[in-house]
């Protein structure tokens, strides 16, 4: 049954389309975290904030594909945002070079940009 009218089988259609609701779709915006994530490590590598070791293995290892989104959505509960759950799971999931996942980073300096470009993906 749906909760409301996006959810609805019957509905859904008559108020949005496909495209539109691909742009709030969870998945999406998890791998857009993911990512922004390893970009943000490249980046730190390339400015001698992080080895670039770390900045490989993040990037090879970390896949939001493989994340547990029952946690992610159980955590993000707790805290209020999705950002420190997820950095927990692809710490996990990169290695040794975990600790330097978000490295330094505020977590509402990536999660904001993040929401304007979906702001700017609905006016495209």
């Amino acid at each position: 049954m749906a909760s409301n009218v996006l959810d609805s089988v019957l509905f859904r259609d008559a108020f949005g389309t496909p495209a539109m609701r691909a742009v709030f779709d969870d998945h999406e915006l998890i791998r857009k975290y993911v990512i922004v994530e390893i970009a943000l490590a490249k980046a730190q590598a390339r400015c001698g904030v992080i080895p670039e070791s770390a900045a490989q293995e993040i990037a090879l290892r970390c896949n939001a594909d493989t994340l547990d989104f029952d946690l992610l959505r159980h955590e993000t509960e707790i805290v209020g945002y999705p950002i420190l759950p997820l950095v927990h799971q692809i710490s996990k999931q990169a290695g040794e070079s975990g600790g330097f996942v978000h490295w330094g980073q505020p977590f509402r300096t990536l999660w904001t940009p993040l929401w304007f470009c979906k702001s700017v993906m609905l006016l495209n």
